[in-house]
């Protein structure tokens, strides 16, 4: 088989060359031999004017062409013919093979051993240009397979790739079984395909060595902790793969595609190692947020309720009343924190579809503002909202609830009797709306970090929540297509900065009004 010729001998796969073509081999000899002749009708007629010396260096110009172009053994050939044909028709006696002049014997002698020397630096420098030639062929085949192996994604495609850069590359049929995600050889083995024997190939898997079976070859793909796959390979005795000197580079081809597969295996592990610790930290803050901001209102509710049933005759009616409100007041909390949750569960998986309607942003801002009315009643609230402003495509209910939350951080953190201004004007690219508070600001490198899920800044007051509020608004405002940033203004406090695109809102229809020209 041809796996087993690789250790044949100690020579590297550029030491041996592609044997030349029969017939560019008989090419080579006749042009051997017909160059002496070639050169002695150039310089026959002008034997009269040149000296014999000159004439001989026709002949070493003709073998160094013969060389260049067909090697040592034409080069030779017609070094060897050029003396006798130089003796019988320049060196005198001419027409004769005897030389009576000892210059021109030693510079036939010359010729000879330069024409020798000089066949064999052209030889060698043709053989050391095919060795290149070769070693760029495989560093660009190496290239293409690495760069293609590193933009797959699936193990499948893996498979299918590097099947076929190695029949294209080898001509040779290849098929890779990859092993699953636990590392294991799956069931479908067994329909590899014909000519494969799916037992050879598991125990192949299974040793981490190469096996050999009715004319097929089973090469484990092992990266550098155990084995991700097994390569099945068929090779015609004519194809690239029966030359030992093909081989190296099909081990090279072999590392490549084990790599990529422990990549993607790494790849894969690492992704669920990620998920799982965000998973358990999300877990954690969930855990953190109700246990503190849920059994907050949970002990009150339960001590007022406690209150009323054991000391309802001795409490007044103005007593019971601040009871209830307080019962009230904290399943009221009780009931946004949920909520909160449960939208924010909702968005992150997509199942919250927008009901986007023509609406105008003072009636939002307004339905919020009335909203938490009994919030703000201490705080004065100052709008800068353009009567010019366009309709906005949103859904209003989540995007009055986008206000709310930024209204309701605001109180959260500023002082009592604080201002909140409320602004809106068109920019370049759509519509920005800023809600602004004159509070102590948000701390440097927390801008983006406010955003995530259950993050909370130190120092709330007791009206603290869960941290989803401007998670709740970041993720409404990117399904609308916009963005929302925080920012510190000078003079006041923080600044929650909402970047709306605007579509061409639809035309007025004066027939559906009621109104007509005169």
């Amino acid at each position: 088989m041809f796996g087993s010729r690789r250790r044949q001998g100690n020579a590297g796969p550029e030491a041996r060359l592609p044997a030349r073509t029969r017939r560019e081999r008989y090419t080579g000899y006749v042009c051997g031999i017909a160059a002496p002749f070639i050169c002695t009708l150039a310089a026959w007629p002008l034997r009269s004017i040149l000296e014999p010396a000159s004439i001989l260096m026709s002949y070493m110009l003709g073998v160094f062409l013969v060389a260049s172009r067909y090697g040592r053994g034409a080069s030779l050939t017609a070094s060897l013919l050029s003396p006798p044909v130089f003796a019988y028709y320049f060196a005198p006696p001419i027409f004769s093979f005897a030389i009576s002049d000892l210059e021109n014997i030693v510079g036939l002698a010359i010729m000879i051993v330069v024409a020798s020397l000089t066949s064999n630096l052209l030889d060698r420098a043709r053989s050391q240009a095919e060795i290149a030639r070769q070693r760029e062929n495989r560093a660009n085949a190496l290239y293409r397979l690495s760069r293609a192996l590193s933009d797959a994604q699936s193990r499948e495609a893996i498979a299918a790739l590097a099947a076929e850069r190695i029949r294209d590359e080898f001509g040779a049929e290849a098929l890779i079984v990859p092993a699953d995600e636990n590392r294991r050889l799956p069931v479908s083995i067994a329909a590899v395909g014909p000519g494969f024997d799916a037992e050879a190939a598991r125990q192949a898997f299974a040793a981490n060595s190469t096996r050999h079976n009715q004319g097929a070859a089973y090469y484990p793909l092992a990266g550098s902790q155990t084995v991700f796959g097994v390569l099945l390979v068929r090779a015609e005795p004519s194809s690239r793969l029966a030359h030992p000197e093909a081989l190296a580079l099909f081990e090279t081809f072999r590392n490549l595609v084990g790599q990529a597969l422990e990549r993607l295996y790494l790849a894969e592990r690492a992704r669920e190692a990620g998920l799982q610790v965000q998973a358990e930290a999300l877990r954690n803050a969930l855990l953190s947020a109700i246990s503190h901001d849920l059994r907050t209102p949970l002990t009150r509710i339960s001590g007022a309720a406690g209150a009323l049933i054991d000391n309802a005759d001795r409490l007044s009616a103005a007593e019971r009343q601040e009871f209830y409100r307080a019962v009230f007041d904290e399943a009221q909390r009780m009931a946004e924190l949920t909520s909160k949750i449960l939208d924010m569960a909702r968005l992150s998986s997509g199942e919250i579809t927008l009901h986007c309607e023509w609406n105008a942003l003072e009636e939002i801002v307004g339905s919020a503002l009335t909203r938490l009315d009994k919030a703000l009643r201490e705080r004065p609230v100052r709008t800068q909202i353009p009567d010019s402003l366009p309709l906005l495509w949103v859904d209003a209910v989540l995007f009055e609830q986008v206000l709310a939350n930024l209204i309701e951080n605001a109180i959260k953190y500023t002082p009592p009797g604080s201002p909140i201004d409320i602004g809106a004007e068109l920019a370049a690219d759509g519509l920005q709306l800023t809600v602004t508070d004159y509070g102590a600001g948000i701390p440097d490198g927390m801008q983006q970090k406010i955003f995530d899920k259950f993050y909370r800044l130190s120092g709330e007051t007791e009206h603290g929540g869960v941290g989803l509020g401007l998670a709740l608004c970041r993720t409404i405002i990117a399904a609308h297509g916009g963005r929302i940033r925080a920012t510190n203004l000078a003079g006041k406090g923080a600044a929650f900065i909402i970047d709306l695109p605007l579509r061409e809102p639809p035309a007025l229809d004066w027939g559906e009004t009621g109104e007509s020209g005169g």
